[in-house]
């Protein structure tokens, strides 16, 4: 008898190994599609519609593991409406994760935002947890694999002027799913637009078109200020952009995510302000980007048109205002502002 009892102990552990095993390859293992899929849970849907859909997508292999599962966790109730982009990795347990947080949120990225600006933005919209994560990966990022060829082959690369702004469905939770979408899109709408051009010098057009996003508007004052600005880049006269200023006091300077109530506003210290992205005191393009700039901008800095201005300032009510002259443009400055 009690060999008996002993094989049933041993029975019943094997197939408790089994169902274990087998809970764990449909529930946790990663799998991988062919691409990304898009999937719709609709407002009012039940669990075991959502399992059923899943099931009819192949995402799911056993619809009584699957909602057992869901049960158990306390997840048959958490699962929100909207579209979701799934794949082209997934495990189930990280499909109703993502579920849980709720559907890819759609978010435009302005044309001129900084990197800081991108992570407070998409904090605030709940796409990520923590800013600060997002900050992380753009300033130290790593391409020493050199998947993106637009980008220096190394580590600690600085995404600023390269994360593409766009209207963008972002997936929650996943910074890098975000950061890689933007380069992306980068690769598809810029470098395959102006293709042919060496990296440094696309990088160049890059800092300078970055720097005609946040200094004017329209597109024909882009493309005279980009003229003023290749030509004194050219004669070795100090560009002289305060923009570059905010950049500095806002992004370097800032203390925390909050502390930039003030780092808009100049005075004549902060041209002293001791730093390679001081137009001021240095000569010739700012080390990097300033901002994310878009096609505008960049076919701006592509395309100068050539005049006799050498200063440009912005007036009160937006519009920008050429001189030929340091006269001039010192008269202009008592007018305008």
């Amino acid at each position: 008898m009690k060999k008996v009892s002993g094989y049933f102990i041993i029975t019943a552990f094997l197939i408790f190994l089994g169902l274990l095993f087998y809970l764990i390859d449909e529930i946790y293992i990663e799998r991988v599609l062919a691409g990304k899929i898009e999937f719709q849970i609709e407002k009012g849907e039940s669990l075991n519609s959502v399992v059923k859909k899943l099931a009819e997508a192949g995402l799911v292999r056993n619809k009584f593991i699957t909602r057992s599962y869901l049960f158990f966790n306390g997840l048959e109730t958490s699962v929100k409406p909207g579209l979701y982009i799934l794949g082209p990795k997934y495990s189930v347990n990280e499909i109703f994760e993502k579920f849980n947080l709720g559907a890819d949120l759609e978010v435009k990225v302005f044309e001129g935002w900084t990197v800081k600006e991108i992570a407070e933005a998409l904090s605030e919209l709940g796409v990520i947890k923590d800013s600060g994560d997002f900050l992380k990966l753009a300033k130290n990022f790593n391409n020493s694999g050199g998947a993106y060829e637009f980008l220096p082959k190394k580590k600690g690369v600085d995404l600023e002027g390269y994360l593409f702004p766009d209207t963008y469905k972002f997936e929650r939770g996943s910074v890098d799913s975000a950061v890689e979408k933007m380069l992306l899109n980068f690769r598809k709408k810029v470098i395959l637009k102006y293709a042919g051009r060496h990296p440094e010098e696309l990088r160049n057009i890059l800092i300078m078109a970055s720097m005609l996003e946040r200094e004017v508007k329209t597109d024909e004052d882009m493309r005279l200020v980009s003229g003023i600005l290749w030509k004194r880049f050219e004669s070795e006269v100090s560009l002289q952009v305060d923009a570059a200023l905010v950049y500095i006091k806002c992004v370097f300077m800032a203390e925390s995510e909050s502390d930039s109530s003030g780092c808009r506003q100049l005075s004549n210290a902060d041209k002293k302000i001791d730093s390679l992205y001081n137009t001021y005191l240095n000569k010739g393009l700012p080390p990097g980007p300033i901002s994310n700039p878009g096609l505008r901008a960049i076919d701006a800095a592509l395309n100068p048109i050539e005049s006799g201005y050498w200063y440009y300032l912005s007036a009160l009510d937006g519009r920008t205002i050429f001189s030929e002259t340091l006269d001039e443009h010192n008269l202009n400055r008592v007018i305008y502002r």
